[in-house]
């Protein structure tokens, strides 16, 4: 009886430790960044401490990397974006443990900052 015990909690375990592994990388722990664009470039601001990664998806499919000392990303936005959407999204470290933001989009404007 105790062995059949032991072995119901070992696999009892080893599941709930699978299914948390599994589902920790997937999950969003921040905020999506905040993001405004005009004069064809764009500032995005994060819920993020010291060093963050930005991860932007410009509208065809590509994938830019930025990394910044801080909370904050401006850049220019590339002519074949412009009057489309962008995707953006960012992580950083805290306390050893790297944080996923959501996802916001935006369009990268040539005119007036919205």
């Amino acid at each position: 009886m105790r062995t059949a015990l032991k072995a119901v909690i070992a696999a009892a375990v080893i599941t709930l430790g699978l299914t948390t592994v599994a589902a920790s990388p997937a999950m969003a722990n921040a905020p999506a960044p905040y993001c405004e664009s005009g004069a064809s470039q764009f500032l995005c601001d994060a819920d993020s401490t010291g060093t963050t990664t930005w991860s932007i998806t410009w509208w065809g499919g590509s994938v830019g990397t930025f990394t910044t000392a801080g909370s904050t990303l401006f850049a220019s936005c590339p002519y074949s974006s412009i009057g489309k959407q962008v995707r953006a999204s960012y992580s950083y470290v805290s306390g050893g443990t790297t944080v996923y933001s959501d996802q916001s989009s935006f369009i990268c404007r040539s005119g007036p900052w919205q």
